[in-house]
C-alpha cells in the first residue's frame, strides 16, 4: 500500500478525527487495486509500491510539512498525487460502515456525546464530496503524467536524476490503458478532443470514450474513405508526415481533411456513446449531422482526387448487373455491407 500512516491520510483529508488507520486499511487496499491500479497500469503501480516501501521516511516528512510539493522529485510527486486519489476514494467507500457498529448482540449506529448524529443527507453529501475529490485528484495525476510524457527526453548520457526518474515513470505508464496518447486514432488525446467537444478536460472520460471512437473510425469512416487514406491521415495527424509520393499542395488538403474527419468523429460519437449524457433529440441531431458531414467529405475528397468513386470496392474487372433479381441483391448488399463505401455511409443505430 502507499498510505500506511495517519499523518499521510491527514495530509490529504484533514477533516477527520481518526487516530489510527486500522479501520481503513482494507478500504485503502481496495481503492488502490480497484481505482488507482488500472490508471497507472500494473508495472507502474508495482514500481510505485516498491519505491514507497523504500522511502517511507521521505513521505512522512512530506506529510509533516517538511518538504514542499513543487520541490519533490518525480517519484515523490507521483506518490503524493496517488495518495490523494486513494485517500478520498477510501474515505468515500468507508463512510457507510464507519457509522455502524457490529456487536455479537446485533448492529448499532455509533454516536458520541460531543457530536450530533449525522443526517442521511449529510452522509450522502460527504460520500459525494469524497467521490468528486477522488476523481479530481485522479485527473490531476493523469494530467501531470501527460506533461511528463510530452517533455523531450535528454540526449544519451545527459540528464539529471529528475529526468531519469521521469523517463522511467513514463516508460512504465506506457503499458497502461490510460496512457494519454491513443496513437492510432484521429483524435489521439484529451487535449485534441477538447478542441472539438467539451469533456471538461477529463482524461478519465476520454479513455472511456476510446472504444466508441475506435468503432466509428474503423466501421464508419474507414469504409467511406478507404483504409489506406485513413492510415495516411492518422500518420499525418500524429507525426505531421505526408506519404512519400504526395504531390505538392497535399499538406493543406490533409490539414483540412483531418479537421473535417474529427468533426465527423465527434458528431457520431455524441450520437452513439452512453458515456456522455445528451437528450435523445441531441443524439439524433448529432447522428444526422455526422452522416451529412461524412457525405460532404467524400464529395470533397473525390473533387480533390484523394479517393475514387468507390474507394473500398474491390477491383474485379467486371460489374454485377444493376437490375433484375441479381441487381436487387447487389443493392441490398450496399445497404448493409461494412466493406463497401457508399456516399451515404453505413452508420450504427443510435439506440
Amino acid at each position: 500500500m502507499i498510505i500506511t500512516t495517519i499523518d499521510e491520510l491527514r495530509l490529504h483529508s484533514p477533516a477527520h478525527a481518526l487516530d489510527t488507520l486500522d479501520g481503513l486499511t482494507g478500504f485503502i487496499d481496495n481503492s488502490e487495486h480497484d481505482f488507482l491500479l488500472e490508471k497507472l497500469g500494473e508495472p507502474l503501480y508495482q514500481k510505485l509500491c516498491q519505491w514507497y516501501d523504500d522511502n517511507q521516511g521521505v513521505m512522512s516528512r512530506v506529510a509533516q510539512g517538511a518538504a514542499g510539493e513543487n520541490d519533490l522529485p518525480p517519484f515523490n510527486h507521483l506518490c503524493l498525487m496517488a495518495q490523494r486519489v486513494v485517500a478520498f476514494d477510501a474515505l468515500g467507500r468507508a463512510i457507510g460502515m464507519q457509522i455502524v457498529s457490529v456487536h455479537n448482540s446485533g448492529v448499532n449506529q455509533m454516536t458520541a456525546e460531543d457530536y450530533d448524529k449525522p443526517s442521511k443527507d449529510s452522509i450522502d453529501t460527504y460520500r459525494t464530496t469524497c467521490v468528486t475529490e477522488a476523481h479530481a485528484a485522479l485527473n490531476r495525476l493523469l494530467r501531470q503524467l501527460e506533461q511528463w510524457a510530452k517533455k523531450p527526453d535528454p540526449a544519451e548520457g545527459e540528464g539529471d536524476d529528475y529526468d531519469k526518474e521521469r523517463k522511467e515513470i513514463i516508460n512504465l505508464w506506457k503499458q497502461s490503458s490510460y496512457y494519454y496518447l491513443a496513437a492510432g486514432l484521429l483524435i489521439p488525446s484529451c487535449e485534441v478532443m477538447m478542441r472539438y467537444l467539451n469533456i471538461y478536460d477529463s482524461r478519465e472520460k476520454f479513455i472511456q470514450l476510446l472504444p466508441d471512437l475506435q468503432f466509428i473510425q474503423e466501421e464508419v469512416i474507414a469504409p467511406a474513405i478507404g483504409e489506406e487514406l485513413l492510415q495516411n491521415l492518422v500518420t499525418y495527424a500524429r507525426d505531421g508526415k505526408l506519404p512519400e509520393d504526395a504531390p505538392e499542395g497535399t499538406e493543406t488538403l490533409y490539414q483540412q481533411t483531418v479537421h473535417k474527419l474529427r468533426r465527423i468523429l465527434v458528431a457520431l460519437l455524441v450520437g452513439r456513446t452512453s458515456v456522455l449524457k445528451y437528450s435523445k433529440e441531441q443524439k439524433i441531431q448529432a447522428h444526422d449531422d455526422g452522416v451529412r458531414l461524412l457525405t460532404n467529405l467524400t464529395d470533397f475528397l473525390k473533387r480533390n482526387k484523394l479517393i475514387n468513386e468507390n474507394p473500398s470496392a474491390p477491383s474485379t474487372g467486371s460489374e454485377e448487373p444493376d437490375s433484375g433479381q441479381d441487381g436487387n441483391k447487389k443493392e441490398h448488399r450496399h445497404c448493409h455491407s461494412h466493406e463497401r463505401a457508399e456516399p451515404a455511409c453505413w452508420t450504427p443505430p443510435l439506440f
